[in-house]
């Protein structure tokens, strides 16, 4: 006697969609942990040249004698955030003035550095 020919889904096929719909899900999962990864990377970079720029602009107010190196410190108001400046004299009557800014990531520390030039004039 044959057997008819019935209709539906053996329990391996549908172990092989559900794992192909796992993988699609992980794969979704894993584009969107890396896409907000990077969002909170690029705020980072943005804040910490926004405040090199800011001690750039005090240092620019400041009459030529007074810029000196200053150590890696904490910015106030940014807990993850220090800064330092640090001075040199490449020729006579002028100063390069390189300004770092650090800050912490999962797996160590970054930092954006601006450099500029100032003229005893």
């Amino acid at each position: 006697m044959r057997m008819k020919f019935c209709k539906g889904f053996t329990i391996l096929e549908v172990l092989l969609a559900l794992l192909l719909l796992g993988l699609v899900f992980f794969a979704i999962m894993e584009a969107f942990n890396r896409g907000y990864l990077g969002l909170g990377q690029a705020e980072d970079y943005s804040a910490a040249l926004l405040l090199g720029e800011e001690k750039m602009d005090e240092l620019r107010d400041l009459p030529y004698a007074s810029v000196t190196n200053s150590a890696k410190a904490p910015v106030s108001g940014f807990n993850n955030f220090e800064r330092e400046v640090l001075v040199t004299t490449p020729l006579a009557n002028l100063k390069q003035i390189v300004v770092n800014t650090y800050w912490n990531v999962p797996n160590g520390e970054k930092n954006v550095s601006l450099t500029t030039y100032r003229l005893n004039n």
